[in-house]
């Protein structure tokens, strides 16, 4: 063996690995391909499969589909030459991920199967945990509730027997979304419970909070208000903490509109003060803050601070580009301007609580376009607030729920590749 090479492929490889833990993808692909080209020279399959393997995944991360493809398949067949079951296991798990990033989920699920099958009894249980919960999230987009339950239970299982409490906690947060998703909501509180639980025992505090904000929304829609509110400004505590500006922002601005469902105008209104404080977003954020203040000031029947905010609302929907919003605000400022001078104006707040007959509670389209927005800025939590605000209000109305539950469901596996990083 030619030991300047291994010394330079071990080199290669750990710096590789270093970018991968980091999540510095382009970084670890480059020395991944760096560790192969010395890997190539060793003439060693087991090395040459080994650092073929992180290359693709570092590929895949990349969103270097075919390379990545590749990659995977060259392991594959050399681990196959070396009845390596590990090798074999951890390769077609690769495949398996390529399959899911094109929206393959047939072959994922095939290939996942596959994996844990393959994979042998002495390995590491923790890693057949991933595969199981890998298998699990392949079912959840196939909207197959009862194999993603079965398999995230036994990936739930293998952590738990191995005490490693943040991926059990990282099922548990994904068990209580599919059982959300069903309408199972005492379920849904339940794992959302044990995931709290389990976050409060770790350093990660920020899961915490975030799994703090989905039991708020379940006490919600329960209207269990004191619980609600209790987890809501749990959350809000944490965020504050590790000084998280925009789900301080974000969480401020949920809790103003439970404060607005049950009519407290006046604790609602400092709550939308505080959202608008820690708000560092774009324009269309600050324009759906200023409306909710417009709608707070007229239910408290503050005529002028209503103006005031609905011109801001208004300047902020044009800067955004958002039409829609840009002419219903109008229609309510127009109504608002014309009642200016009259004294008696209980014909426009009339209006105004027709037309917020449901408590204030932000729009549909509002959330999941907010939604949208957040998530293009790669604010990923904010946006599945929204999107499971949004899913609340759809049920509450009888819309369909298909689109929004995607929706949650994409931005979901999204976090979760980060928390893999």
């Amino acid at each position: 063996m030619d030991l300047s090479s291994y010394h330079m492929w071990q080199e290669h490889l750990e710096t590789g690995l270093k970018y991968l833990e980091a999540g510095d993808f382009s970084k670890a692909e480059e020395y991944f391909s760096l560790s192969l080209a010395e890997a190539e020279k060793l003439k060693v399959p087991v090395i040459t499969a080994f650092s073929a393997r992180l290359l693709a995944t570092a590929q895949l991360r990349n969103h270097k589909l075919a390379e990545a493809e590749t990659g995977f398949k060259n392991a594959l067949t050399l681990c196959l030459q070396l009845n390596n079951n590990k090798g074999i296991a951890e390769a077609k798990a690769g495949l398996a991920g390529v399959a899911l990033a094109k929206g393959q989920y047939s072959d994922a699920e095939s290939l996942y199967k596959q994996a844990i099958i393959d994979y042998p009894d002495n390995a590491s249980s923790l890693r057949l945990a991933a595969l199981y919960s890998d298998l699990g999230q392949v079912y959840i987009q196939l909207k197959q509730w009862v194999d993603a339950e079965t398999a995230l239970l036994q990936a739930e299982a293998l952590c738990r027997e191995n005490g490693f409490s943040q991926g059990e906690a990282e099922v548990n947060n994904t068990l209580g979304e599919i059982y959300y998703f069903q309408g199972k909501n005492q379920m849904a509180l339940k794992k959302f419970k044990r995931a709290a639980h389990l976050y409060n025992l770790s350093a990660d505090k920020v899961s915490l909070a975030n799994t703090q904000q989905y039991l708020a929304f379940l006490y919600l829609e329960d209207n269990r208000i004191e619980e609600a509110l209790l987890c809501q400004y749990r959350a809000i505590s944490l965020y504050l903490k590790h000084s998280l500006s925009q789900d301080i922002s974000e969480s401020y601005y949920f809790l103003s509109n439970m404060l607005q469902f049950y009519k407290l105008y006046d604790e609602a209104q400092a709550s939308l003060n505080l959202s608008l404080k820690y708000y560092q977003g774009l324009e269309f954020g600050l324009a759906i803050r200023f409306h909710s203040m417009a709608v707070v000031a007229l239910m408290k029947k503050d005529y002028a601070k209503a103006k005031d905010c609905y011109f801001q609302a208004l300047k902020y929907f044009q800067l955004s580009g958002h039409g829609p919003k840009v002419g219903e605000i109008s229609e309510e400022l127009t109504f608002l301007l014309k009642y200016e001078d009259v004294g008696n104006k209980n014909n426009f707040y009339q209006l105004i609580e027709e037309r917020y007959d449901e408590d204030s509670l932000p729009e549909y389209e509002v959330m999941l376009q907010l939604a949208s927005n957040l998530s293009t800025r790669g604010k990923y939590l904010a946006a599945l607030h929204c999107s499971w605000r949004a899913l609340a209000i759809a049920k509450a109305m009888n819309y369909q729920t298909e689109e929004t539950e995607l929706i949650i469901q994409n931005i979901s596996e999204r976090i979760r590749n980060i928390n893999r990083r």
